[in-house]
């Protein structure tokens, strides 16, 4: 990915996002570290730092953002830094514009710094009176008043952002959501500064409770409101990290809030939220009374809820924290046991399964994955994982019967891998087993088997089984041109020039027209400049009232 072509690699929502931090002045201040190297200052809901490293020829070799975004590889900050150093190269004198970056962001101080205390005032005044959410928020940043008077400010915040922009049609589109998140998290600074651990946490559970309610009255495809939420999760476990050092009474009330919020109404079909709210509980643990509550807690919502689908996957996170509530405070024999109840899911299944395996009981391992098979015999990645685990364990017992019905089972599966181990344990005549294998692949209509077959004849570079494949599928002809071609030229050639004329004969568009002159120009790879032209010009009398399509095959 290059300086000057990194838009076309990033996703379009974050590049979308990342430009409106550029345009905006997001970025506050750019250092040259020298090398190639840069640092830049993005303001988001806290100020972040980009580090962008190029090389010679403008290519990223390295860039890092220390904002909690984990969605993707690249994260909208780094996106608007990319704009900005994009901007800087391509500046005919760098010095000067590194200067004019300077001046820019001095230029509003000097101006506000020569007005008196009564001027800004009005200025502030005017600019808040179309807009209750700067209102709201200049008065959440700035006064202060008792816990119940801070939090009813941050309440109206709160709905003056969601009025502005929900508005009369009381939905926030895709486009809007970005910059609804972006006034929300002035939100995310406030519990930060709060110092009464309680009244942070009150804070937070408001902007919770909105940001996930709003998932019913906004767009979120760009994933913004996504990342409130976690931002906002996340910064609740960081106020809640270092509460050991709180007073009991302190501690016990956060634990009481935090239970009370895993009850809100507002994360009934967000169950992830909700564990994650009970996951933070455990933080309290330590304290007897408080682990007891929170074990009775998760044990009836386990025992209320049904045990089908997605509901599974909510039990099977919350039995995770009994477990893990088990392991710390309990003992290995509870452990055990608790593991044995609860074998009907994955996690805990494997658990005892990597005991066995630890062990070295592996008939142990064959009867709980046997057992496992048979309960999840519908959901074929599950189905997949526990016969991998059974035939490892009858690897190790040397059953090799066993171990090569298997093999073909999980072969037969779409599992590549077990090629090689079937091929090991064939003892008899190799050439006849392939010849079997593929025969029987080839009878496999469905595209797992079909997959599996290519595969293997490519492993093996069987090239009779692979130009039969492809007189029956002359569209594979470009894959498999350059194998063929020195065994087969002919044929491979004549293949190929049908292929073409077919393409053409269907395509209508301009866009399908330039899909045939790439095939053209793999095909100029095989017979070289002067057949490619001979058909080229072929096309062009066969098809000189499609102007369009003249046009592109000129163009080679």
């Amino acid at each position: 990915m290059n300086i000057n072509n990194f838009k076309n690699y990033i996703n379009k929502t974050v590049l979308d996002r990342g430009y409106d931090y550029y345009i905006d002045g997001n970025i506050i201040e750019t250092n040259d570290q020298g090398d190639n190297e840069y640092i830049f200052q993005v303001q988001g809901s806290e100020n972040y730092e980009v580090v962008v490293k190029l090389d010679d020829m403008g290519e990223i070799l390295y860039s890092e953002c220390d904002c909690p975004y984990d969605f993707g590889p690249i994260c909208k900050h780094e996106v608007a830094a990319f704009f900005e150093l994009q901007e800087i190269l391509n500046t005919e004198d760098y010095d000067v514009r590194m200067k004019k970056e300077g001046v820019k962001n001095s230029k509003i101080n000097e101006v506000l710094n020569s007005l008196s205390k009564e001027e800004l005032i009005d200025i502030i005044v005017d600019l808040t009176k179309n807009d209750s959410a700067l209102k709201n928020s200049l008065i959440v940043r700035y006064s202060k008043d008792d816990d119940i008077q801070e939090l009813e400010k941050c309440k109206k915040f709160i709905d003056s952002i969601v009025w502005k922009y929900k508005g009369r049609e009381g939905y926030i589109t895709y486009r809007e959501a970005y910059g609804f998140v972006n006034e929300m998290e002035d939100l995310l600074d406030k519990v930060r500064d709060t110092d009464p651990p309680l009244l942070a946490l009150d804070i937070a559970f408001l902007l919770l409770s909105e940001a996930v309610g709003a998932f019913e009255y906004a767009d979120d495809s760009g994933g913004d409101i996504g990342e409130l939420v976690t931002e906002t999760i996340g910064l609740i476990e960081e106020r809640i990290s270092n509460s050991g050092d709180l007073d009991i009474n302190v501690r016990e009330q956060i634990f009481n809030k935090l239970l009370e919020q895993s009850e809100n109404k507002v994360f009934d079909g967000w169950e992830d939220y909700k564990i994650e709210i009970l996951r933070l509980c455990t933080e309290f643990a330590d304290i007897e009374i408080l682990r007891k509550k929170l074990i009775m807690k998760i044990e009836c919502l386990v025992n209320g809820i049904s045990d089908n689908g997605y509901m599974k996957y909510s039990n099977e996170s919350m039995l995770k924290i009994l477990f893990n509530l088990i392991e710390e405070y309990g003992t290995d024999e509870e452990a055990e046991q608790f593991i044995k109840e609860n074998l009907k899911y994955t996690s805990f299944r494997e658990q005892f399964i990597n005991k066995y395996m630890k062990e070295k009981n592996y008939h142990k391992v064959i009867e709980l994955a046997l057992e496992g098979e048979k309960q999840d015999k519908n959901y074929a990645g599950l189905l997949t994982n526990w016969r991998k685990i059974r035939y490892t364990a009858y690897k190790e017992l040397l059953m090799k019967a066993e171990q090569e019905k298997l093999a073909k089972e999980l072969l037969f599966a779409g599992n590549f891998e077990y090629y090689s181990e079937l091929k090991e344990l064939v003892t008899w005549d190799k050439t006849v087993f392939y010849n079997n294998l593929i025969q029987e692949l080839k009878k496999d209509k469905g595209w797992r088997g079909r997959d599996i077959y290519l595969k293997i004849i490519e492993e093996e570079n069987d090239l009779d089984e692979i130009m039969e494949f492809v007189r029956e599928n002359p569209g594979h002809i470009e894959e498999y041109a350059r194998k063929l071609t020195d065994h087969f030229t002919d044929e491979v050639i004549e293949i190929y020039k049908k292929y073409i004329k077919s393409e053409a004969g269907s395509s209508s568009n301009r866009k399908e027209y330039q899909k045939v002159c790439g095939i053209l120009k793999s095909y100029k790879r095989i017979v070289g400049k002067t057949n490619q032209d001979v058909l080229k010009n072929e096309l062009i009398v066969l098809y000189k009232k499609r102007p369009a399509f003249v046009d592109e095959l000129s163009k080679i």
